[in-house]
Order: C-alpha cells, then structure tokens, then sequence
C-alpha cells in the first residue's frame, strides 16, 4: 500500500475546508452589521496578529532584508487593503454572488499584468480567456450606469481583483524570498494601520455579537484558510491548490443561497461561468508549461 496516499488524501481534504471557508467569508459582508472600512480594519489586525505569532512560532523572517524590500511589503500590503476592503463593499452594495465572481477575474488580469512587471510575452489564449472575463463581466453587469448598485457591485469587485493581480504580480517577481506568513502579517496589520483611521464604530461601540462574528471571520476564515492554502502548495501541485480553491466561487453562491436567502440570476450564473472558466483554464495551461 502507497504510504502517500493517506497524506496526499489529508492534503487535499485540507484544500477542499480551505475553499469552502473562503467561500464563507463572503456572508460576513451581510452577517456583520458594519460597513465594509470597520469589517476589514477589525479582520486584518485579528488575522494579522495570529498569522504573525505562527510566524514568531515557526521561526519565519519578519524584518526586511532591504529599505526596497520594506517597501515593496508596505505597498503590496495596501494594495490587498485595497483588494479585502473593495470585495466586501461590493457585496454589500450587490450580492454575494454578484461580488465574488467578479472579483474572480483575478487570475486571468494577474497573467495580463505580469508581462509589464517582466519579460513574460502575452499569448493569443491569455488574451481569449481575458475577453472570456469581459463577456462575463457584461453578463453580471444589468445595465451600463453607477446608478445601479449592481453595476457599482461589479465595479468594486473588479477594483478588488486589478489589486490583488497587482499584489500577486509584485510579489511573486520580487518578495519570494519570504514566507507567505510573514507576507500575511505585513498585510494584516498595515491594511489596519492604514484603515483605523477611517472606521465610524470605535472598539469600544462594537456589541460582544459582532466581535464574535469578527474574531470567526478573523480567525478561521481568514487566518486559517491562507495557512492551509500555503501549506498545500508546499506539498501538492499549483494546479491542484488553484482548481481545489477556486471552488470558493460555488461555494459562496450555495451558502448565500442557504444562508442569505440570496438567489444568484441566471445572467450571473452564466457570466460567473465564464470568469472561472477562464481562471481555471489559466491555471491549468501554466500548470503544464512549467512541468
């Protein structure tokens, strides 16, 4: 009997609680009575703090090796304070549903920046799969105007997926020398630093119901899933760990759904369809070019 095949089940049983507890994040934007600012600022200082103690605990660098450095991890931890902050505020202008898939276009605006951070040529697929997001895009979106919340939705949720394409371009062309813990605790605790000062409901305002809620959200579906996720790419393939996650998506629609009351349109289904698609057909082609 292979002895690895136990471990490589445990791995991918990790994965699969990692996507559905990511894919649950995504209520706390209608469970938490706080606006997008207050839900994020109090999630990355709670995140920051636990991820950074696994860091100390795991002996993980924490100091920059260079002023460059600092200042690439001080920046890519804004851009992802900007990436946490917008998805949510999509949500909660639209739907669950409406936000997420949108923001799934990550993937694919991550293969279309990279070649402007390095000498990677752009390929006619990387450019099919990006206007299989445009077309998924058009689908989600029910008409052209910021006067529909919807339409502001989708816009948020794009803003969100162009900062976390840019971070996870930086990143990987200039911050690989340092663990994804000590990546996660710079953009915990800078994303607070940087929002602290625009939330409206002090610490002291927030009801022992909401900090509950915020120290789950925090904690084990935040801190929790990132850890898991980086542990799977240590001992399975990318390819695995990027189609295992992007489940998320699913399971987000189906929890809203069970939990929310949020029924996603036909329209929404279809364009969601079309981002993952695209973002699970890039991982595999990159999956296969780098074997």
């Amino acid at each position: 009997m292979n002895s690895a095949a136990p471990k490589d089940l445990k791995v991918l049983f990790q994965l699969h609680i990692a996507a559905l507890l990511l894919g649950g994040t995504a209520q706390f934007s209608k469970l938490i009575d706080l606006n997008a600012v207050d839900i994020i600022t109090y999630r990355t200082l709670i995140c920051g703090l636990i991820v950074g103690a696994i860091a100390i605990a795991t002996n993980k660098r924490l100091t920059p090796k260079s002023s460059r450095d600092a200042i690439l991890l001080v920046f890519c931890s804004g851009l992802f304070c900007v990436h946490w902050t917008a998805y949510f505020h999509a949500m909660q202008l639209s739907s669950v549903a409406v936000g997420i898939v949108s923001m799934f276009s990550f993937p694919v605006l991550t293969v279309l920046l990279e070649p402007l951070f390095s000498d990677k040529k752009l390929e006619a697929f990387d450019l099919l799969m990006g206007c299989l997001v445009i077309v998924g895009v058009y689908l989600i979106v029910p008409e052209f105007t910021l006067q529909n919340n919807v339409t502001v939705g989708v816009a948020f949720g794009l803003l969100s997926a162009i900062a976390v394409a840019l971070r996870n371009v930086i990143v990987a062309q200039h911050l690989r020398d340092y663990s994804a813990f000590t990546i996660m605790t710079y953009h915990g605790l800078i994303s607070c630093l940087i929002l602290i000062s625009f939330t409206s409901v002090a610490i002291a305002q927030i009801s022992f119901h909401q900090w509950m809620l915020l120290l789950l959200l925090g904690s084990l579906f935040t801190a929790i899933p990132h850890t898991q996720i980086t542990l799977g790419l240590m001992k399975t393939s990318a390819k695995t760990t990027s189609m295992i996650v992007s489940l998320q998506v699913v399971y987000a629609v189906i929890i809203a759904y069970f939990l929310l009351g949020e029924a996603a349109s036909f329209t929404t289904l279809i364009g969601g369809g079309c981002i993952l698609t695209a973002a699970v057909s890039e991982s595999l082609k990159h999956h296969k070019a780098s074997r």
